[in-house]
């Protein structure tokens, strides 16, 4: 969300805050770190709702992190705190609209150099505009780019002797840390495949993690006293990985958006994560001793942005306050109101997958619309709806499509849905249009009964298929069906909603799609 705000010093100086206290160094005994970390920013650089509190207070914002971080630095010295970042930078407010150092997105490079992250691990939602948009964004930045299995096909026996995806990006980096030397290798989801389109894939070759970790922690072993993976691959995949490969000392995560409270250990790896969108800083102070971790305390810093510990940074705060005001201009419009808040999640049906799915399908004048459930980047909460707020939930450009289908298909795509939900391991497509009722028989989805716009479901009949072209593109994972012929709109996405929004109210149209039921 962009809000109208003539400064971000100015409120930040008129807030009734106390003054931060005159940091005292303490310099760190020898074998001791302190480590900072965000990750899946997504291009959030303001305060953000944060939804699991009571009173959904407002947190983080980049100059918050950078004071968090700069008072690490003033307490422990500047060479005793190492911030890294896992990934995902890009994709998730109209940030990503200003071109910054000749690419969109640029200003995210502009904004970590400033918060002062010393390094970084690629995301799958760094590769959402295509191959050579990344290789541009990269480019635009100074700071350590890192991943290992990230590779360019080669004709290599083992994927992993072929170079690194692109020239700057690193497979891993030593920092010199307090007297320590810590090696930090990077990983990048295996699972890329299914999150960006076919020209991109077919020049990376994607290296399993674990057997990229291997060599990662074989090359930095002899020369570190401690190994850290700085991976955007998820929690669980976190876990595994642990489980996996012996050497690795600390996990540093992303992609999974996991709000961890404490660290948690498989093996003798530990793992950490800060939730997303910078409302969290993720703070450790690590005791190593003859290579391991021998002590971690950690947690989860809330970014209060009103009780900062020191004093915001004036060049970082023109450089927010010039950002905003670019996009204030270009997207402050309220297009529609919202009387209770559409949430995003639950894992099948939502209020904001419906209302999203029946946007496309209204847009494209079809039959069925369909939309699928991590397209949806964030809640459209209650009160004036500004475009901003919409391209916050709408993010990635993608091109409202059709297709048709027969009622046989139909029926494919309908099982597929209520597949999703019997695997439990990603989001329910959200539909519109269509009613269906289906039961488990032998642990598969069975069709009971299915109306189209109203009318009994006609396997005869050919039916019109809205959706973006996201879904589309990756239609064996989001449809389960064959599109065949698709035609793209000339109407993004966010147009869509946009049009739906103006017609309003913006609610949750409350009729489901997808019933199970057990007789």
């Amino acid at each position: 969300m962009i809000p109208l705000l003539p400064s971000l010093l100015a409120v930040l100086a008129g807030c009734a805050r106390p003054e931060p206290p005159t940091p005292v160094t303490t310099p760190l005994p020898p074998g001791q770190l302190i480590l900072a970390h965000t990750n899946d920013l997504h291009a959030h650089y303001l305060p953000e709702r944060a939804e699991w509190r009571p009173d959904e207070a407002a947190l983080g914002g980049a100059v918050a992190i950078e004071a968090w971080v700069r008072s690490l630095r003033q307490a422990h010295g500047e060479d005793g705190v190492l911030y890294l970042d896992g990934g995902d930078l890009l994709t998730g407010t109209p940030l990503m609209e200003l071109e910054e150092r000749g690419v969109s997105g640029g200003a995210m490079q502009v904004l970590i150099e400033r918060m002062g992250v010393q390094g970084w691990v690629l995301g799958n939602h760094e590769f959402d505009r295509g191959y050579e948009h990344t290789r541009a964004f990269i480019d635009a930045g100074t700071l350590p780019t890192l991943s290992a299995n990230l590779r360019a096909p080669c004709d290599a026996d083992e994927p992993m002797d072929c170079p690194v995806a692109f020239d700057r990006v690193e497979p891993w980096r030593i920092y010199e840390v307090n007297g320590l030397r810590v090696g930090v290798f990077g990983l990048t989801t295996s699972g890329l495949g299914h999150l960006t389109d076919a020209d991109t894939m077919s020049r990376l070759e994607v290296v399993g993690h674990a057997e990229a970790a291997r060599v990662a922690v074989a090359a930095l072993e002899p020369q570190v006293d401690l190994v850290v993976g700085l991976t955007h691959i998820g929690i669980d995949q976190d876990r595994a990985l642990a489980e996996a490969v012996d050497g690795i000392d600390l996990i540093v995560g992303g992609h999974s958006h996991t709000r961890m409270e404490r660290p948690e250990r498989v093996d003798d790896t530990w793992i950490v994560q800060a939730g997303c969108y910078g409302r969290l800083l993720g703070i450790g102070e690590l005791t190593v001793e003859d290579g391991a971790i021998t002590d971690l305390r950690w947690t989860p810093q809330e970014l209060d942005p009103d009780q900062l510990p020191v004093e915001p940074d004036p060049e970082l705060v023109d450089l927010v306050d010039g950002y905003t005001a670019r996009l204030t201009e270009r997207f402050s419009e309220v297009v529609g109101e919202a009387p209770v808040t559409l949430s995003r999640l639950g894992g099948g049906e939502t209020p904001l997958g419906r209302w999203a799915a029946d946007a496309v399908r209204l847009a494209a004048d079809a039959d069925v619309g369909v939309y699928n459930a991590g397209g949806l980047r964030s809640d459209l909460v209650a009160g004036p709806v500004t475009l901003g707020d919409l391209y916050d939930v709408f993010p990635f450009g993608n091109r409202v499509v059709t297709f048709e289908l027969t009622g046989e298909e139909l029926v494919g795509l309908l099982l597929n849905t209520a597949a999703a939900v019997v695997a439990d391991n990603r989001g329910m497509p959200q539909l519109s249009g269509v009613h269906f009722e289906w039961r488990l028989r032998l642990g598969a989805p069975e069709l009971v009964r299915a109306e189209v716009g109203g009318a009994p479901l006609d396997l005869a009949r050919t039916y019109r298929v809205a959706t973006n072209s996201f879904v589309a593109d990756q239609w064996q994972r989001n449809l389960g069906v064959d599109p065949g012929e698709v035609e793209v709109l000339p109407m993004r996405v966010l147009d869509a909603a946009r049009a739906h929004a103006e017609d309003g109210p913006i609610v949750d149209p409350g009729d489901p799609r997808a019933v199970q039921i057990d007789r």
